[in-house]
């Protein structure tokens, strides 16, 4: 019985690993995700300082996610429930081009679909939500 047992700890780490290799390369392509939450360039999200956080969502504005260093910190989605996606290195360059070209000052709440690679969200397609009528 003894022999069985030694035997079991050697089996199931080398199955284990077998496993794990098989899911590996199937995650090297990432995860398909839908995100809805509020647009920030990460140093603001990063320097909140105990700010409600919910106001420094709805309140952040075109003009600070074009600020030099705001825009070079990069751009993540938060959602309600306080996840945050950061965008990739292309992602970021994407988002800065739409955001100039869109109207919308603030309240930056997105819809966005996307790979989940890496720690980095991948966007394929991003647009804005209608803004609440305050």
């Amino acid at each position: 019985m003894k022999r069985f047992f030694k035997h079991l700890t050697i089996v199931i780490p080398v199955v284990c690993l077998l496993l794990a290799g098989a899911v590996c390369p199937a995650s090297s392509h990432g995860q398909k995700v839908h995100v809805r939450g509020y647009l920030i360039d990460n140093s603001c999200w990063n320097e909140r300082d105990g700010k409600d956080v919910h106001s420094l969502l709805r309140e952040h504005t075109k003009e600070c996610l074009q600020m030099p260093d705001c825009a070079k910190s990069g751009y993540a989605i938060v959602t309600d429930a306080g996840s945050v996606y950061p965008l990739d290195a292309e992602s970021n360059a994407k988002v800065t081009d739409w955001i100039a070209a869109t109207q919308r000052d603030d309240d930056w709440q997105v819809d966005a679909k996307g790979i989940w690679l890496d720690g980095k969200l991948a966007i394929k397609k991003i647009e804005l939500q209608r803004a609440p009528k305050h």
